[in-house]
């Protein structure tokens, strides 16, 4: 659950029960709208077709974060509660499935990074054996790519060190967004 705006509202986000081509949906608590993480908008619901700001994060494990950020308060919303990713496929219009939760398969899980008009897939099983962190240049800017296998987790900066907006995904699910990818293999 995190907090987001889109256009002028400030919403408050929770996992969807479903997947649209092969990536997540989030719904937001204000008006039950169904947004596409990788569409950055909403696909269904009073919200539909309004677009969201990408914004720089870090998808990880609480135990990493902890770590970096000891000194990290954590925010409790009295009467909710967060649940396990559930994947299901699901198509806009129809009605979500049951939820029935299942195992990531993080055999095809990497970063995602599109800058610049160009877009980038990093395996995790082509940074685990990488030399890092991993310099490169994706449309145009330079990117410094960060690894850290025991958290699960990947990000990218610029050349000043600033976060740059990118997302963990499945090798299917970026490609159904980004057609045009590249994927990143270990010369």
């Amino acid at each position: 659950m995190y907090a987001r705006r889109a256009g002028d509202k400030e919403l408050t986000f929770d996992f969807g029960s479903g997947l649209i081509k092969d990536n997540l949906l989030m719904v937001d608590r204000e008006t039950s709208s169904v947004w596409s993480q990788l569409d950055h908008k909403a696909i269904s619901g009073p919200m539909k077709d309004t677009p969201m700001k990408v914004v720089p994060s870090i998808q990880t494990t609480w135990k990493f974060w902890k770590k970096k950020h000891a000194d990290t308060r954590v925010m409790v919303v009295e009467g909710k509660h967060g649940s396990p990713y559930r994947y299901h496929d699901w198509t806009p219009g129809k009605k979500p499935p049951k939820k029935r939760a299942t195992m990531h398969n993080t055999a095809n899980l990497g970063l995602g990074v599109s800058l610049g008009g160009e877009s980038m897939f990093l395996p995790f099983s082509v940074l685990d054996k990488a030399e890092l962190p991993l310099k490169m240049r994706i449309g145009g800017q330079s990117v410094v790519i960060h690894y850290e296998r025991k958290a699960l987790t990947a990000w990218a900066i610029d050349d000043k060190g600033k976060l740059l907006p990118t997302v963990l995904a499945y090798r299917k699910g970026w490609s159904n967004f980004h057609p045009e990818t590249k994927t990143y293999c270990k010369e």
